[in-house]
């Protein structure tokens, strides 16, 4: 098996157990381009599949591993999983309904209709969830009780974005290295950044990092109402790894997209980040605001 550590090999004998449909699963995790995703055909039910999940979990502070499994409207099933980094403070963590829904976000899914956890969510996380244009109608599994986003969030903060605007579904802007001729890896940066959410700051940020094995990952800014629930480019980027086959193949070259004319910047962050689980040199390509598509 390609994926092979304890947990992952423990999680697939457990869903095979509890699961008839769940052959697909073994055979998307032997591809060496699995990219943290399944389709709904490969369980009869999500929520079989939190023990894998749980499995990417990267969780050196706390010990503590937490699964989600984010449903796309596609039908598609995204796995996500909570990260922890050494020498970080702890708000560095991403959270793993997070960590799903990004990677649903990085597959281009439009809409999630259910997210199952393997944990209660935090205040954080929930109010994280308020960016989805669908919230309202967002089932919420925890370990197969369901709850409703106005159990989780009663009085929440900040408005709903309306549809076509929310985290998900949002659109592009159209933004241009401010040096011409970007390299086609900066330019991957850059496209990753012009698909950010950030009503907030208006700052979209885009990240590239490449891994030994020739394989690339991006990300991008996803903002939250109340900020500190918000996530960088960078670290959307390393949880789009950890839920692939080469989440511990080693990094050789990450960029930076950056607005030039931003008012608050990601790079403080994005090089602390990187250095506490890479030697590779974060370049930084600045970008111009363009009008919207």
């Amino acid at each position: 098996m390609l994926l092979s550590n304890k947990s992952i090999e423990r999680a697939i004998d457990q869903l095979e157990r509890a699961d008839n449909a769940a052959n697909g699963v073994r055979a998307a995790l032997d591809n060496p381009r699995f990219k943290g995703l399944l389709e709904a055909t490969d369980v009869d039910d999500p929520e079989n599949l939190l023990p894998l999940a749980a499995a990417f979990s990267v969780h050196p502070i706390s010990g503590f591993a937490v699964g989600a499994i984010a449903v796309g409207v596609s039908g598609r099933l995204y796995l996500g999983a909570n990260m922890e980094f050494q020498s970080m403070p702890l708000n560095a963590s991403l959270h793993a309904e997070q960590s799903a829904l990004l990677n649903a976000w990085m597959h281009e899914e439009n809409e999630v209709v259910a997210l199952h956890v393997s944990e209660l969510p935090c205040g954080h996380c929930r109010q994280f969830l308020r960016e989805l244009s669908n919230f309202t109608t967002l089932d919420l599994s925890v370990r197969g009780q369901l709850f409703s986003p106005g159990q989780l969030l009663p009085n929440a903060f900040g408005e709903l974005p309306p549809s076509g605007h929310g985290l998900l579904d949002s659109r592009s802007s159209a933004l241009e290295a401010v040096h011409p001729q970007p390299d086609t890896f900066q330019q991957r940066a850059i496209n990753a950044a012009q698909r950010s959410y950030v009503p907030y700051s208006r700052s979209p940020e885009g990240f590239v990092i490449e891994c030994l094995d020739g394989r690339f990952f991006t990300g991008r800014a996803a903002e939250s109402a109340a900020f500190n629930p918000s996530v960088s480019s960078a670290l959307v980027a390393l949880n789009q790894r950890n839920l692939s086959s080469s989440r511990q193949v080693t990094i050789t070259r990450a960029i930076q997209a950056k607005l030039a004319t931003s008012i608050n910047s990601p790079l403080a962050f994005a090089r602390a980040l990187i250095h506490s689980v890479s030697t590779a040199e974060i370049e930084v390509v600045q970008m111009d605001a363009g009008a919207a598509d």
